[in-house]
């Protein structure tokens, strides 16, 4: 019995530990699960809320950089081609990972081609301060 409690104690206190080290990152992803929920929903009251007042998207393929205000009114583009796009995402797991900077993987999967997006995002007390996007590939096929 005393080795079975010895047992529980530690894997508690070592799920304590681990779970204390990760929780930023794992808040960050919460974050990251309404930002993707919110973009396909077209659903400009929950970007705005998430994004800060001084973020910056920078769309590195196209060569544009907006402000909060400039993405949010790029939106109504976005809104029609949401309606005919599937989408899929997923923690980068090889790109450094922390409470301030999480890295993801998007397969947008338009009606005539595929395209797969590195999402890179910055974070300052609980809201996204930036986000830089860059093709990585014209295919999902290895999502």
């Amino acid at each position: 019995m005393a080795r079975i409690c010895s047992a529980i104690a530690v894997f508690c206190l070592a799920s304590t530990m681990l779970l204390a080290g990760l929780s930023p990152v794992l808040a960050e992803n919460g974050i990251l699960e309404r930002w993707y929920t919110a973009l396909f929903d077209v659903d400009r009251d929950v970007l705005s809320e998430l994004l800060a007042d001084e973020a910056v998207i920078q769309l590195e393929d196209l060569g544009v950089t907006q402000t909060k205000a400039e993405y949010i009114a790029s939106l109504d583009e976005w809104e029609e081609v949401a309606q005919t796009t599937n989408f899929a995402w997923q923690i980068d797991a090889e790109a450094p990972q922390d409470a301030d900077r999480a890295t993801a993987l998007v397969c947008y999967q338009f009606p005539d081609n595929d395209l797969m997006m590195r999402e890179v995002f910055t974070f300052a007390n609980g809201r996204i301060t930036g986000s830089v996007q860059s093709a990585v590939g014209d295919t999902c096929e290895e999502f």
